[in-house]
C-alpha cells in the first residue's frame, strides 16, 4: 500500500509500522473527521479514492490534493471546504487514482466479511499485523493509538 499515491500525513523518519493507511474520498464528511481527529497525532498515508457520488468530481479533488506544492495543506483545504481542483485530470494522475480505487475494491472482494466503506484505515500492530477499521465514530483516534501501542 505504500507504492500508492497517497498523503504522509507524518513527521519525517516515521517508522513504517508506525504509519497507518487510510482510504478517503475527499467529499466524504466521515473522512474530514478523521483526518481533524489525526492530523498531527496519528502518523498516516492519505490514499484518494473516488467511491461517493459521482467519481469524475472526487477525482478533481483527490488530484488537486495529489499534484499540491503542499499536499497535506491541499486535504486540509479540501476537507474544509476551501480547496479543490477543477478542469483536466492529467493520464499519470488519473492512472494513480485508477490504482487506488483498484486496490481498495480489491481489499473487499478479498475480504467480504467487510463491508466497503471510507475512510478505511489500516493500522499497524507492532508485531507487523494489521487492524482494519471501517469508517469513523469520536473516539476512534484513542482506538488507534491502542493498536499502534500493542494493546
Amino acid at each position: 500500500m505504500a507504492k500508492l499515491a497517497s498523503v504522509v500525513d507524518a513527521p519525517a523518519g516515521t517508522p513504517e509500522g508506525k504509519i497507518a493507511t487510510i482510504f478517503f474520498d475527499p467529499r466524504c464528511p466521515y473522512c474530514h473527521k478523521a483526518f481533524d481527529a489525526l492530523h498531527g497525532r496519528i502518523a498516516a498515508r492519505w490514499v484518494p479514492v473516488a467511491v461517493l457520488g459521482e467519481p469524475e468530481d472526487g477525482n478533481r479533488l483527490a488530484a488537486g490534493i495529489l499534484t499540491a506544492a503542499d499536499p497535506v495543506a491541499a486535504l486540509k483545504a479540501t476537507f474544509e471546504g476551501k480547496g479543490g481542483m477543477s478542469g483536466e485530470i492529467g493520464a499519470e494522475t488519473a492512472a494513480k487514482l485508477a490504482e487506488n480505487f483498484e486496490a481498495f475494491a480489491s481489499i473487499f472482494a478479498a475480504s467480504p466479511a467487510l463491508r466497503p466503506g471510507v475512510p478505511t484505515m489500516f493500522v499497524p500492530r507492532p508485531d507487523g499485523r494489521v487492524a482494519i477499521m471501517v469508517g469513523y465514530e469520536p473516539g476512534d483516534d484513542a482506538k488507534m493509538r491502542a493498536v499502534l501501542a500493542g494493546s
